[in-house]
């Protein structure tokens, strides 16, 4: 074919099962590779409260903290507040037991 003729136009079909139904918006993701020696890692959350979400996500930003740290800050000073409440402290207890968070073995 020379430069000046037009190429000749064709068609590919689709894939089966493309484009997706509707509802089939769930996302699945797949890490590949070991996570052996890596110091962070990836969490998804679903079905977070609204509002739980909105004060989480003011939390952080009002902080200047990603989430990755307020998330870390608040693990560490649930670890704070348990130790309290296992040191003797029976507020820090009973504040933790009424949140669900009384000691568990892991």
């Amino acid at each position: 074919m020379s430069e000046d003729e037009d190429p000749e136009p064709f068609t590919i079909p689709l894939p089966p099962g493309f484009p997706p139904p509707p509802g089939a918006g769930d996302v699945m993701f797949i890490r590949t590779g070991g996570t052996e020696g890596k110091e962070h890692e990836d969490i998804m959350f679903r079905r977070v409260p609204r509002e739980v979400g909105m004060r989480y996500r003011a939390a952080a930003g009002g902080r200047g903290m990603t989430h990755a740290q307020y998330l870390t800050a608040l693990v560490e000073l649930h670890a704070r507040v348990r130790a309290l409440a296992d040191a003797g402290d029976e507020k820090a207890r009973e504040t933790l037991e009424e949140l669900g968070l009384q000691t568990v073995a892991v």
